[in-house]
C-alpha cells in the first residue's frame, strides 16, 4: 500500500453506520458574500439549468466551460466565512464529520470538491497545480463567492498554495495542515523518514509512467478489493497517534470517503502522483496572504522536514510544529481551531 491518507480497515464498516453525506446541504448561487457576510441559501432543490445537477449522495456536479464535470458539496452555517478544502491522495468531496466538524461547529461554511480524476469529477489528463486551481476558481464564481480562505491537508497542501496564487484577488488565507514540500525542493530529501510505502510510491517516479501506473493501480486495487489487507499494508506509515484515530470514527468516515474516491478509476490517483512529482509552475514566494502552517513531528506519510522546509521558504508563514503527532491526528477535531488562528491574522 502507498497513498498519502491512510486507509483504514474498511471490513469494520457497515452500510447500517451513518453516512457521512447525511449532514451536506445543496447550494444554490444567489448571492455574494464575504467572511461573515450572507452565504448563498441552501435547499434540496437543483441548481438552475446549466449551473450542475445533485447527486443521490448529497453532492453537486458542476458543469465546466470545457464540459467536465466537478464535483462538490458545501455544508456549515449559511452565512458563516467560506473555507474551501483541498483533500488528499486519494481523496473526494465526500466529507468527513471528525474532519470538519470542528469548523462547521465555529460557524465556517466549508466547500469540500473531488479533484479531476476522483469521484464523480472528470479526468483531465496531464493536470498542473495550476489547471487544479483554475477548476476550484470557476467552482467559487458558481458560488459567488467573493472572499474565501483555503485549506490543504497533505498533497491537498501544495493545491491549496496554487489556489492563493491563481485567486489571489479572493483567497485571504491558506491553512496548510501535513502538507507536501516540492518534489525538487533544493536541501530536501523529498523521502526521508516516510513509511515503506511511500517510499515505494515516489521511488516509481524515476521509473515511468508504465511503473507508476502500476503501483497505483495495486494500491487502487487494494482499497477497493481487499480492505482486510489494508491495516498490515500501512502499518509503516502510521505512529500510535495515527494508529488510534484509523479505529476511531475517522476510520469508518475515511472508508466511505476513499472509497468513493476511487469508485470510477484511479486516474485521479495517478494524476495526482505526477502533481507532486513535478514542478509547482510557481514560487512558494508568490503567496502573499497570510499562511498557518502545522505538522506533526512523527508524521510518517509526509515527514515533519517538509513542513520545516516551507515554514522557512514561504515568508508569510507561521508554523506549528506538533510533538506527539502523526499525519491524521494533527487534524482530526482541530480544523476549528486552526481556522480561527488563521482568520485572525486576515485583514
Amino acid at each position: 500500500m502507498v497513498y498519502d491518507e491512510p486507509l483504514p480497515d474498511l471490513v469494520k464498516y457497515q452500510t447500517s453506520h451513518s453516512h457521512p453525506t447525511d449532514r451536506i446541504e445543496s447550494m444554490h448561487p444567489r448571492s455574494t458574500h464575504k467572511h461573515g457576510g450572507p452565504m448563498p441559501a441552501s435547499g434540496s432543490g437543483t441548481p438552475n439549468s446549466g449551473d450542475g445537477s445533485a447527486e443521490s449522495n448529497g453532492s453537486q456536479s458542476l458543469h465546466l466551460q470545457d464540459g467536465r464535470v466537478l464535483e462538490f458539496a458545501v455544508r456549515g452555517p449559511e452565512r458563516g466565512p467560506v473555507v474551501l478544502f483541498h483533500h488528499g491522495m486519494p481523496g473526494s468531496a465526500i466529507p468527513m464529520d471528525s474532519v470538519l466538524d470542528s469548523a462547521t461547529d465555529r460557524g465556517y461554511r466549508v466547500v469540500t470538491y473531488s479533484r479531476a480524476g476522483y469521484g464523480l469529477s472528470s479526468p483531465l489528463p496531464g493536470r498542473t497545480l495550476l489547471d487544479a486551481a483554475g477548476d476550484c476558481r470557476m467552482l467559487m464564481d458558481h458560488l459567488q463567492v467573493d472572499q474565501y480562505l483555503v485549506v490543504g491537508w497533505s498533497t491537498g497542501g501544495p493545491h491549496a498554495l496554487a489556489n492563493a496564487v491563481a485567486d489571489s484577488r479572493r483567497v485571504s488565507g491558506v491553512l496548510l495542515i501535513a502538507s507536501f514540500a516540492p518534489y525538487d525542493a533544493e536541501g530536501l530529501d523529498f523521502v526521508e523518514g516516510m513509511g515503506v510505502q511511500n517510499t515505494v510510491q515516489f521511488g516509481s517516479a524515476s521509473k515511468g509512467e508504465s511503473e507508476q501506473r502500476a503501483v497505483v493501480s495495486h494500491m487502487a486495487a487494494l482499497v477497493r478489493d481487499a480492505p482486510a489487507d489494508l491495516a498490515s499494508g500501512v502499518a509503516s506509515l502510521l505512529p500510535a497517534p495515527d494508529i488510534a484515530e484509523v479505529t476511531g470514527a475517522y476510520g469508518a468516515e475515511s472508508a466511505v470517503h476513499l472509497s468513493h474516491a476511487l469508485a470510477a478509476g484511479d486516474e485521479g490517483w495517478f494524476e495526482d502522483l505526477q502533481v507532486l512529482i513535478g514542478p509547482w509552475g510557481f514560487a512558494p514566494g508568490d503567496v502573499t496572504v497570510p499562511i498557518e502552517l502545522w505538522h506533526g513531528e512523527v508524521d510518517r506519510m509526509v515527514p515533519v522536514a517538509h513542513g520545516r522546509w516551507l515554514a522557512e521558504h514561504l515568508p508569510t508563514t507561521r508554523a506549528h510544529i506538533e510533538s506527539g503527532h502523526g499525519h491524521i491526528s494533527i487534524a482530526v477535531g482541530s480544523l476549528g481551531g486552526m481556522l480561527d488562528d488563521l482568520r485572525s491574522r486576515v485583514s
